[in-house]
């Protein structure tokens, strides 16, 4: 019995030093969201942002990897 009890509390130990080291790489592993040229359908004024602003624009160009709109970045999907 005691056997038992030390085998599972060895396998929680661990999973939880796995768990551990995942939430220490995921961060790391994560990328910024692009950045894309908006244009306005009212008077066609342009705009860099990395999400719509709202429903009067509709994406022009993108994406880009800085908030200039000048690097031009691919996406992996």
């Amino acid at each position: 019995m005691q056997s038992n009890m030390r085998w599972s509390q060895a396998l929680c130990l661990c999973a939880a030093l796995l768990a551990a080291q995942l939430l220490l790489v995921l961060p790391v592993l994560a990328t910024p969201a692009p950045w894309y040229l908006w244009r306005s359908q009212l008077d066609g004024a342009l705009t860099c942002q990395q999400f719509s602003p709202g429903q009067a624009w509709s994406q022009y160009d993108g994406p880009f990897a800085d908030l200039a709109c000048q690097k031009r970045m691919t996406v992996k999907k």
